[in-house]
């Protein structure tokens, strides 16, 4: 049998109201041999909810007689600071929450640092298990030799309803200086029709990354990347020598809730991860931005600057057309901040993650050694 995975899947409030995300979820969890694997459901709302969490233990009970399954919520991490402050322990205290996405994947990390897990999953509660061998398939591998040395890390790839593993690309036209999902295709193609198994990949997929702990100990996401702090992890790995690979018979099916958000916001996200990352660059001496081609390298170069700012003028002047004057000054906005709010934010926190890094590999192996703890926690 392989090593047990511990399953980490993040659910948030509007999401367990309705049960049918989060149950879809487990259900699917339901074909695979139930000694292989346990599931720990973080109820990322906070503040923390009383009916929230109420109807997600009504949930969690349901299954438990099916595999192994707690719920960790905001009060538990509460108890862990309040714990590590009694004991003297501080260093990441702070980054301790489930507020943006690396603080929350951190979060997970520490939880199954603390239940001593070999082998951790991530995946998201808009997800449904296909595959009867997934969780088989999911630590195949790691520990193994790739590449001459041992691989610790490694991510899947996600299946669309409609498009298979391709995003859709919208407005060619008007995004024609920012194709980020047809450059996320190119990429992806390459690694999914490969004849091998195992590929070095470019890019990973949060919602489907299985880490050792050899690697999740010393290797933490970054909390200074507001968006796509799944490849930022796969690059940080990258540049402190630990191998990651795509399994291109690693899959899951994606069905994520159609989301409100405007372009001009997620264009906003994107041109601030980007700026970010290629600071954070400037001072990793293992990662070329060739070896990021063609995805992510193609948005982290000296012209991004100067396709953010054409790409938002683009909108904004679509915005006009359509008489939506709102949008006009986001996508203007957009334009500023490419200058200032993004430029600032990478060059003061980029250089930090490297102190961040130091603090995470002492604070895993300091907490790892409290029972008491462990026993919070063991609720399986």
């Amino acid at each position: 049998m392989h090593e047990q995975l511990t399953i980490c899947i993040p659910t948030y409030g509007k999401k367990i109201r309705n049960h049918l995300i989060i149950s879809r979820t487990l259900n699917s969890l339901l074909k695979q041999p139930k000694d292989n694997f346990r599931v720990i459901i973080f109820n990322t709302t906070d503040p923390f909810d009383e009916k929230v969490s109420h109807d997600l233990s009504k949930l969690v009970e349901r299954f438990k007689k099916h595999f192994n399954i707690i719920l960790v919520n905001t009060l538990d991490l509460e108890y862990l600071r309040n714990f590590l402050i009694d004991k003297g322990v501080n260093g990441i205290i702070p980054e301790i929450n489930f507020k943006g996405f690396s603080n929350f994947r951190n979060s997970m990390l520490i939880v199954a640092n603390i239940l001593r897990s070999k082998l951790v999953l991530m995946i998201d509660d808009d997800e449904v298990v296909e595959d009867k061998k997934f969780i088989e398939k999911a630590a195949e591998f790691i520990g193994s030799k790739f590449k001459k040395k041992i691989l610790l890390g490694k991510t899947g790839y996600y299946l669309y309803d409609q498009t298979g593993y391709k995003l859709k690309q919208q407005s060619p036209k008007t995004r024609k200086l920012w194709l980020k999902e047809t450059s996320i295709n190119e990429t992806l193609g390459k690694l999914v029709n490969s004849k091998n198994r195992l590929n070095d990949t470019t890019m990973a997929f949060g919602g489907i990354m299985v880490l050792h702990q050899k690697l999740y100990r010393k290797i933490p996401f970054d909390p200074n990347i507001l968006r796509g702090e799944d490849t930022d992890y796969l690059i940080n790995a990258k540049q402190f020598g630990y191998n990651f690979a795509l399994d291109n018979k690693l899959r899951i099916r994606h069905r994520p809730e159609k989301k409100l958000i405007q372009y001009w916001e997620k264009l906003r996200q994107d041109i601030s991860r980007f700026i970010y990352t290629r600071e954070k660059l400037k001072y990793f001496n293992k990662i070329s931005l060739k070896s990021l081609e063609p995805y992510p390298a193609s948005f982290l170069r000296d012209d991004i600057d100067y396709r953010a700012v054409t790409t938002s003028i683009n909108y904004a002047t679509r915005s006009l057309k359509i008489k939506k004057p709102d949008r006009y000054m986001k996508y203007f906005e957009n334009v500023k901040i490419v200058f200032t709010d993004a430029k600032m934010h990478a060059v003061i926190n980029a250089p930090k993650y490297f102190s961040f890094q130091k603090e995470w590999a002492k604070f895993m192996t300091e907490i790892s050694k409290f029972t008491q703890l462990r026993k919070h926690f063991d609720r399986f």
